[in-house]
């Protein structure tokens, strides 16, 4: 029966955060990285200046969130949803006017933490925290809706740009997200309340040892700081991917417009990956998928180095968006399971703050780089390395630390 289809009865908290996460794409780097020309071009700035202002931005950013993101397990979500968007919509038109380079750092703060920090942390707390049973497959759900935006967006905006320059275009994002702020309020009217036979069949949503995590404690686990070179690369090297996007194009030769028809090979595999490691995290768990969470980007990141022909670009773009998948997919479940959800959006902001910390870290580095004359193609072998190195620590949590075990 249709009616007792999952994604059937619970269609209206997944659209919910889905949404939140497709709406977060005005603050992505993906998003971002489109104008970055356009931008240098305007203000007359190096690779290395546009890299600062951009980490100046995102690391305030980072901040906000680590200060603020537990605000989430303690306020109204459909009231901090509805002024997140009003923000993020006015950023969106000042980033229309503005005219001076000191003012250029603010509105990336703002764009960044509205987009790619609040929005995108209500959509996977929400999906934690309203989920037991089929948390890895609404995880999917959050990440699909990223994974839309991107497919969705770039391609769309050169377009536009073309037409109304770069400028009209970040106003006609601002209009975007006042409509799509009307549709998803209402959805957030109710919330969702797991239901006591969940609760009585898959536990009381407790991680490690049996019970909940405060931040301060999580901090303190071994598990968090094996893991945390992982989270910090994957945000690192793919922000740097797409936010030096038009470089990117001018060093291998491809039009820029060509290489945004290429993200669709990215989505797609993004959302394979996201739906069905879902999968597989519902039905083993989160430490038997965690292995194998940054190998499609040692493949990726090594192609993306090797090639000059438009289609190994978009054999790299189907690698990357692996990598993307999975790790949405993983990032989204560890978090409860692993520490539980009382205070998941106290906890979960310690990685919210942190992915938007090493995004500001990679691109300000990677502009550095270039201006030292360390062309990408270096710059992608060295994030292979360091992905494949990383893994060992993905492999320790899953070989030592047990789910409800009293002594990990």
């Amino acid at each position: 029966m249709i009616t007792k289809n999952f994604y059937f009865q619970n269609s209206r908290w997944l659209s919910a955060i889905g949404g939140l996460a497709f709406s977060s794409a005005f603050g992505q780097t993906f998003f971002i990285a489109l104008f970055a020309g356009a931008i240098r071009q305007d203000f007359q700035i190096s690779h290395s200046m546009w890299g600062a202002i951009y980490a100046t931005g995102t690391l305030s950013s980072a901040l906000l969130m680590f200060s603020y993101g537990g605000v989430v397990d303690r306020y109204n979500i459909k009231t901090l949803t509805t002024i997140t968007f009003i923000a993020f919509s006015v950023f969106c038109f000042m980033m229309m006017t503005v005219s001076s380079l000191w003012v250029l750092p603010i509105l990336i703060f703002g764009l960044r933490f509205c987009g790619q920090g609040f929005l995108s942390h209500i959509s996977i707390v929400l999906a934690g925290k309203w989920f037991v049973r089929n948390r890895g497959k609404t995880v999917a759900i959050s990440g699909m809706g990223f994974s839309l935006a991107e497919a969705f967006y770039p391609f769309l905006f050169v377009s536009i740009m073309a037409t109304l320059g770069w400028r009209l275009s970040w106003g006609l994002a601002g209009v975007i997200l006042l409509i799509i702020m009307f549709i998803i309020r209402p959805l957030l009217t109710v919330e969702r309340k797991t239901s006591s036979q969940e609760l009585k069949i898959f536990g009381k949503q407790t991680g490690m040892k049996g019970r909940h995590w405060k931040r301060s404690e999580v901090l303190k686990s071994w598990v968090f700081w094996a893991l945390l070179p992982a989270v910090i690369a994957q945000s690192m090297f793919g922000t740097t991917y797409f936010f030096q996007q038009v470089h990117l194009t001018e060093f291998k030769g491809w039009e820029l417009q060509t290489f945004a028809a290429m993200v669709p090979f990215y989505t797609v595999t993004s959302l394979i990956s996201l739906f069905g490691v879902g999968f597989l995290i519902d039905k083993y768990k989160t430490g038997r998928v965690l292995p194998f969470c940054l190998l499609p980007g040692v493949i990726g990141f090594t192609t993306a180095a090797s090639t000059n022909s438009i289609m190994g670009a978009a054999l790299a773009f189907s690698f990357l968006g692996m990598l993307q998948g999975i790790s949405t997919a993983v990032a989204g479940a560890f978090w409860p399971e692993y520490f539980g959800t009382k205070y998941l959006g106290s906890v979960r902001a310690v990685a919210s703050s942190t992915i938007v910390f090493a995004s500001a870290l990679g691109p300000l580095i990677s502009g550095i780089l270039l201006d030292n004359r360390v062309n990408l193609n270096i710059q992608f072998y060295g994030m292979a390395f360091f992905l494949l190195l990383f893994t060992l620590g993905l492999i320790s949590i899953t070989l030592f630390a047990k789910i409800n075990d009293k002594e990990s």
